[in-house]
């Protein structure tokens, strides 16, 4: 297995795929992920590129921290006039997570609040919600959690409003297990 396909099956990619298959950029989306900051793609994933796109290549340098990392400095080189990715289906692997984020704990992905995020959000607090609700918990525990995820929703539905103005954004942290079960409803929701 290589380390790509090590790295996905740690931070549960295909559990995220489950997930954002049910969401869709809208098309007032400016690629805001793929035009600010930096890119971070492994190494086998550079050689790809490189091997099918090597004139657009060029910006992707070896991370000076991590040499099996490389860097793509935005705006994202595979950006078409209208700000969708040409190569999608191909797409590097932080950029088929997004708006999920690894993070450092390895308990659990971070979630960004572009607009997918914030939908993603506010389905894990619908069903997060009607899951407790369901518990065997008092009332006024079920009330003072479900008020949380209200909150939860209010706090990052400001968040997505002024998500392509600020420089930094709160992320929820999800941990996987949470992700594996609303992927399993999402699943079960939809068919």
């Amino acid at each position: 297995m290589n380390s790509v396909m090590m790295v996905k099956k740690a931070i549960r990619y295909s559990v995220v795929q489950n997930i954002l298959q049910y969401y869709e950029c809208p098309d007032s989306c400016n690629a805001e992920c793929c035009s600010n900051g930096r890119i971070h793609i492994f190494e086998d994933e550079f050689n790809f590129l490189k091997e099918n796109y090597n004139e657009r290549t060029k910006g992707i340098k070896s991370d000076d921290i991590i040499p099996s990392l490389y860097t793509m400095d935005t705006p994202c080189p595979f950006l078409d006039r209208v700000n969708r990715c040409d190569i999608h289906v191909k797409r590097p692997t932080v950029c088929g997570m997004y708006p999920f984020k690894v993070n450092s704990s390895g308990t659990s992905l971070g979630l960004q609040p572009c607009p997918v995020g914030f939908e993603v959000i506010k389905d894990l607090a619908s069903w997060a919600m009607n899951t407790i609700s369901k518990t065997g918990i008092s009332e006024d525990e079920k009330a003072e959690k479900i008020m949380e995820w209200k909150n939860t929703v209010e706090s990052y539905e400001q968040e997505a409003l002024e998500f392509h103005t600020r420089e930094s954004l709160q992320e929820m942290q999800i941990p996987f297990e949470e992700l594996e079960m609303f992927s399993m409803f999402l699943l079960s929701k939809k068919q």
